[in-house]
């Protein structure tokens, strides 16, 4: 039994099953908090009738969507509308299978059985790469539901992937230069070395990863491939039932994965500031989950507290924000790395950029207040109001009495 249990491969299909039972545990569970959270800032109560504080209702919410009726268009490509789906799920759940979640249980010795799938020393690059192939189940969902609107939503999810999939490759590019590795446990390990969270020495990184990866997983403030206000639902129109559930499934295990590639690389990992307390079996797990759980509530609350911006918007904030300011953070970085210096250079070079930027914003708004009415109302080239003539109605005069 103990040879059994000991080959890697019988190691790698049980820790898979356990990681794969505990994300859909997991998101099954982050819709009733997250409906619970949304209630609890607006005001109002949520879902607290099926069972106790109502936490049987994703057990009852998954039998509802199991009895609902499953509509295939006639218009779509049927085996790729079934399809689609799945492969959005399959991507999600792969890649996490990189991410340490706790210490390993031998400390100083790797064991085949440490909390984790596979250390390899491409892991971050794993995860990239994965990421970037969420957005096939997306598209391909879309255009072969033979629908206007769901095809308009995945060609919007396309455009908003290439836009900040570069600045969050480029923000996360800091970190690597920090740990000198790939690997997501070596980079945990260099953050313990070092004794720092690499927040501290990549503010910058971190605000521009996680501005990025809400982009990325296409959560509110930008969830514009689903505006219902424009495109009835997006990708998702033509989809019910169980169908709709996995793309669901996919967006919030996307959003677990990214945040906990923001625990790992920014803010230690399983790691607890060199106080010793992860070398304690399961401790670790738990510094681990409580780090992913705070950057999941941040996803909920930011949900509930920030309308949804304008697409072009959406564009701009990508490719004229982003994308240079993860450049300039890469750059300096870089000469802070090469040059030897100590991490808080870095630290409050990264601050000085937020603090720069933030004052540009707020110098441009309060020069957006002084304009005048006729300068609030300028539309951008591409946009032409059509002008009509006023139409005047000619007043027809009373008859008159005739007298007889």
């Amino acid at each position: 039994m103990l040879d059994f249990l000991n080959n890697e491969i019988v190691a790698y299909v049980i820790k898979s099953g356990i990681l794969i039972g505990a994300l859909l545990t997991a998101f099954a569970y982050m819709t009733l908090i997250e409906r619970r959270v949304v209630a609890k800032l607006q005001g109002r109560v949520g879902p607290n009738r099926t069972g106790p504080f109502g936490l049987f209702q994703p057990l009852a919410d998954a039998i509802k969507m199991g009895f609902k009726e499953q509509i295939v268009p006639s218009q779509a490509k049927k085996a790729i509308y079934l399809v689609a789906p799945v492969i959005a799920v399959v991507v999600a759940l792969c890649a996490f299978a990189v991410i340490p979640i706790g210490n390993g249980w031998l400390d100083g010795r790797q064991s085949i059985w440490d909390p984790y799938i596979s250390d390899i020393n491409v892991g971050l690059l794993w995860i990239l790469a994965i990421s970037s192939l969420s957005v096939y189940g997306i598209v391909l969902g879309g255009w072969a539901s033979g629908n206007r609107y769901s095809l308009l939503g995945s060609l919007r999810s396309a455009a908003q992937m290439v836009s900040y999939e570069t600045s969050l490759g480029l923000a996360l590019s800091g970190t690597l230069m920090w740990a000198g590795t790939l690997s997501l446990v070596g980079i945990v390990h260099a953050q313990l070395n070092q004794g720092i969270w690499f927040v501290f020495a990549q503010p910058l990184g971190f605000v521009l990863y996680f501005i990025a990866a809400i982009a990325e997983v296409n959560r509110a403030p930008f969830d514009l491939p689903e505006a219902e206000q424009e495109l009835t639902a997006g990708y998702l129109t033509e989809y019910s039932g169980l169908r709709w559930s996995l793309y669901q499934m996919a967006e919030y295990i996307n959003m677990i994965t990214v945040s906990a590639v923001a625990a790992t690389l920014f803010f230690g990992g399983w790691g607890f500031l060199g106080f010793g307390l992860e070398r304690i079996p399961g401790v670790s797990i738990l510094i681990f989950l409580i780090k992913v759980a705070f950057f999941l509530f941040m996803f909920i609350w930011i949900r509930a507290t920030l309308p949804r911006i304008r697409y072009d918007r959406l564009m701009r904030l990508g490719w004229t924000f982003l994308l240079p300011l993860a450049v300039l953070n890469v750059v300096i970085t870089a000469t802070v790395v090469a040059f030897g210096w100590p991490w808080w250079i870095n630290g409050l070079a990264g601050l000085a950029v937020i603090l720069a930027v933030l004052f540009y914003e707020r110098r441009r708004n309060i020069l957006a207040q002084t304009m005048l009415p006729d300068e609030k109302m300028a539309l951008p080239s591409s946009v032409r109001l059509a002008k009509f003539e006023k139409v005047v109605v000619e007043q027809v005069p009373p008859m008159q009495e005739v007298k007889a």
